[in-house]
């Protein structure tokens, strides 16, 4: 009964204990899935996403999302995740890569334009990190988390002025967030 049916079947299967949370059934299906068909990029990117949730998996995580990458190289979220594991592993010029290559494929992606705000930062690019922030901040006005960022890349690219805009913006939906920014950054209350 499984023969050609099989791989969909264990497909749908996946999903279905991914919605009851029951991720290493799903892993375990979505496995058989990718066994069966090698080149199931959707198999993969739930293998991903459902590794990347257990952090004992992250290699896992890693190696799914590749795998997914080079499948659906067109795929944004594959890039945005495995951009961000890569970040996670200190891997920041190829992490940044994933990301520029996620926000081209999807502008509207808040979350890899905000991982590559973060990425141009740490790597010293803090005007190009501004714009990413910026970008992001777009796309989610209320992200506490780029609002954040996007201040001290503001400080580290030496624009004192965008820095109290943005961090007066912020005292307006997020001031627990622009109380420890007063306080690390020597902002004004």
């Amino acid at each position: 009964m499984r023969g050609a049916l099989a791989p969909a079947i264990d497909f749908a299967a996946g999903q279905f204990w991914t919605l009851l949370r029951r991720n290493r059934q799903a892993i375990a299906a979505f496995r058989r899935c990718t066994a069966a068909v090698p080149d199931h990029a959707a198999a993969w990117r739930m293998i991903g996403f459902l590794c990347q949730q257990d952090e004992n998996r992250i290699d896992d995580a890693l190696l799914a999302f590749g795998r997914a990458v080079d499948l659906a190289p067109d795929d944004a979220i594959s890039r945005y995740n495995f951009g961000f594991l890569l970040h996670q592993r200190g891997e920041r010029e190829h992490a940044l890569a994933q990301m520029t290559i996620a926000v081209r494929l999807r502008p509207g992606l808040d979350q890899a334009w905000y991982g590559s705000g973060l990425l141009l930062s740490e790597l010293g690019r803090p005007h190009e990190a501004v714009d990413a922030l910026k970008r992001a901040i777009e796309l989610q006005p209320f992200n506490g988390s780029a609002s954040d960022a996007l201040c001290r890349a503001l400080r580290a690219a030496g624009d004192e002025d965008g820095l109290l805009a943005e961090y007066r913006r912020i005292g307006l939906y997020d001031p627990r967030t622009a109380r420890r920014l007063a306080q690390e950054l020597g902002l004004p209350d």
